[in-house]
């Protein structure tokens, strides 16, 4: 038997298996089980304010995974977002509230909706690319909501006050607790991450990826470019749809002023902010951008003067700073971030300098 030095080497990669691993490194799966732990022990010694952030945590983290298959991993840069997520909101309104059905028909039935949704945008999206795709799915997103706006107004209950739905239940109770909702979001979390992670190191992530970065090239290796273009429509708007289904069954009133355009570009900043490619950085992104004008509003709290109203527009003020400053001092995200620490520490007392190549994202 022969043996290779490379082979046995943890920092050389000379697999496609030592790629496909997801905690290749034992400190890797140790932070996962503590962090696991923590979120199972955390909404029972916080108070129901905390929980209720963390809940928006992981509703918000459902929708940033999805455009960031869509924008981080296949390259297409999407601006109705925020349409894709009232879609499934709408449908779960429609069918809970109209039709009394439950929750284990509608919110498929939503996921449904809004992946048939995606598919549609994604069949003249094909034809663009770059700023006339961002266009063309502004338009679509103003096109959705003129819909869904008449809708609410002629034929809701209320052109105002939105749509109010029963509350989700499971086994005959009402999932109407914070800490419910928080266990049940956790599982679904985990689930759409998972999915992820899984098609990003897939023959489906690496198709994505190579159109990202060359479509021509792609098409010339023989990747059937308009299907992986179209699968990465219908798999964002599929999970946009579940997050704004898990919403509104969360808030128990569904509105159409949610889903403005300023929702999208805060879906397009914790993707900034957490890492373009980059199924943890999602989760991170989503979690920094939902807390930050929170954490906005306790630090002017604690302010011996009041400021009134500035408050608002420094929380909003907050989000577009963080997305210009990573944009122009940490392009690749929070992700980058943890990478480089855990390099340190990994190469650590030797020093390690990372070469990257011009253009090479």
């Amino acid at each position: 038997m022969r043996f290779s030095p490379m082979a046995s080497s943890p920092y050389l990669i000379v697999s496609y298996a030592q790629t496909n691993r997801i905690l290749p490194e034992p400190y890797q799966r140790v932070i996962v089980a503590i962090l696991a732990v923590a979120l199972v022990c955390i909404p029972l010694f916080s108070g129901d304010y905390f929980v209720h952030l963390l809940n928006l945590c992981l509703i918000a983290v459902i929708g940033a995974v999805g455009l960031n298959l869509l924008t981080g991993y296949c390259g297409q840069l999407s601006l109705g977002h925020a349409s894709f997520m009232a879609i499934g909101a709408f449908a779960t309104a429609i069918l809970a509230q109209r039709y009394g059905l439950h929750f284990i028909v509608v919110i498929p039935a939503s996921c449904c909706a809004g992946a048939a949704v995606g598919l549609a945008v994604g069949l003249p999206a094909l034809r663009f690319r770059g700023i006339y795709l961002a266009i063309t799915t502004l338009a679509t997103h103003y096109a959705i909501i003129y819909v869904l706006t008449n809708y609410e107004a002629i034929l809701g209950p209320s052109a105002s006050a939105g749509i109010t739905i029963p509350p989700l239940s499971l086994a005959d109770h009402a999932l109407t607790t914070e800490r419910g909702w928080f266990y049940a979001l956790l599982v679904v979390d985990a689930a759409v991450v998972m999915l992820g992670l899984n098609l990003a190191r897939s023959h489906v992530g690496r198709a994505w990826v190579a159109i990202r970065d060359r479509d021509i090239a792609a098409e010339a290796c023989g990747i059937d470019v308009p299907r992986y273009k179209l699968l990465a429509f219908t798999i964002s708007a599929t999970l946009a749809a579940l997050a704004g289904s898990l919403g509104a069954y969360f808030t128990t009133v569904v509105t159409v002023e949610e889903y403005t355009l300023e929702l999208a570009i805060i879906y397009l900043a914790m993707i900034i902010v957490g890492g373009m490619g980059s199924v943890t950085g999602s989760v991170l992104g989503a979690v920094s951008i939902t807390l930050l004008p929170y954490g906005v509003e306790r630090i002017f709290a604690a302010l011996p003067w009041s400021l009134g109203t500035v408050t608002f527009g420094v929380q909003e003020a907050t989000i577009g700073a963080a997305i210009i400053g990573f944009l122009l001092f940490e392009p690749d995200g929070l992700i980058e971030i943890y990478r480089r620490t855990a390099t340190y520490f990994e190469r650590w007392p030797f020093r390690y300098r990372e070469i990257k190549a011009s253009g090479a994202r």
